[in-house]
């Protein structure tokens, strides 16, 4: 009986949060952050931003500009991606062969990092994705690798991954690049042979690679066709993201490619840029695309039903930008501790 009341108590967790219950005064209108990458200086920095990409000016002009948020520590920063419930940046750093993790905190108009861990290491990984349970992806394009780590094993620091898809088994990756997940599902691009194997790919979220060779063959060719190319149209693609029921992909040179999560045409969004990169969707409306050739970030409204070409707007100059996240600073001064401990402690018995 006390057990079945603790996991009760623990199972209110989400909801006290919610409810700004635990030390920390909640933000009527919570401040969102861009986060970007410069891999060149080794460099991330950010900057508020409002919904729909406009500048969020809080007084002063310094609030228009990018501020530095991880100024030494990494050699190669690339791609981003942020786990909203822990409230972690997560950085893929191919050089360095690591992917990092940072606390985030946000107090008003700020925001700071606190001390890192490492996710993963050894991995050449380039772009990383997480999804609403706080399961981390990324991709290793030399080994023609996407793998995974669990949320459990990033809450106690277990840093071995396992393979979701191998390229020696599935022809449908072939040196993977950008990718995301939702719920269901995992999508990434390939940066060889797009027009053959898919330029965008989505399959199962949860099944791994290694497994599909480890059961019948009926059940296997059940699994395999579940992994569906969505577009064939690109031989090359870099970044891509998620908004509402549309998947966004970036090209070497000038444009960004929409198409719908199902499937459809591969429509073309824009084509005004020179060299996007990284993509990412404020969870709103606006899905932000990190120009590296122009030296600037874009934005447009993502969020639309029927794809279509779209105007986009600079948001922010910014040399070598190249990953691109958001953060929502869900309270003033962000989690208090004990929050953050509760969050930890209750995530393996929320499953």
């Amino acid at each position: 009986m006390v057990v079945r009341m603790a996991l009760r108590q623990v199972a209110f967790v989400p909801l006290i949060l919610s409810s700004c219950v635990l030390g920390a005064a909640c933000s009527a209108n919570p401040a969102k952050f861009l986060i970007v990458s410069a891999p060149r200086e080794g460099k991330i920095s950010y900057m508020r931003v409002q919904r729909g990409g406009s500048i969020k000016r809080v007084g002063t002009p310094a609030d228009s500009e990018m501020k530095v948020l991880i100024g030494s520590g990494l050699v190669h920063p690339q791609g981003l991606a942020v786990e909203q419930v822990r409230q972690q940046l997560l950085v893929a750093d191919p050089d360095a062969q690591k992917i990092w993790s940072y606390p985030l905190i946000s107090s008003g108009g700020t925001l700071s990092v606190g001390s890192p861990t490492v996710l993963a290491e050894n991995t050449e990984a380039r772009w990383v994705a997480v999804d609403g349970s706080g399961n981390i992806f990324f991709s290793d394009e030399p080994r023609n690798q996407i793998l995974k780590i669990t949320r459990e094993q990033a809450l106690v620091g277990n840093s071995t991954p396992a393979v979701v898809y191998d390229g020696t088994a599935l022809t449908q990756v072939s040196s993977p690049g950008g990718l995301a997940v939702d719920s269901f599902h995992a999508f990434w691009v390939n940066k060889q042979s797009g027009t053959q194997v898919g330029s965008v790919v989505r399959g199962p979220a949860g099944q791994t690679g290694r497994a599909l060779l480890q059961v019948q063959d009926q059940q296997q060719n059940a699994q395999l066709q579940r992994i569906v190319p969505l577009s064939k149209n690109s031989d090359k693609s870099y970044g891509l993201c998620l908004a509402m029921n549309n998947v966004y992909y970036t090209q070497p040179e000038s444009i960004v490619f929409g198409i719908k999560k199902m499937g459809s045409e591969a429509v073309t969004v824009t084509n005004r840029l020179k060299n996007p990169r990284g993509c990412a969707w404020d969870g709103d409306g606006t899905v932000y695309v990190a120009d590296r050739g122009a030296g600037a970030v874009y934005s447009f409204a993502g969020n639309m039903r029927e794809l279509s070409a779209v105007q986009i707007s600079k948001t922010v100059d910014f040399e070598d930008a190249f990953g691109v996240a958001v953060f929502s600073g869900a309270r003033t001064g962000g989690l208090s501790s004990v929050a953050a401990l509760v969050v930890a402690l209750a995530a393996p018995l929320l499953m």
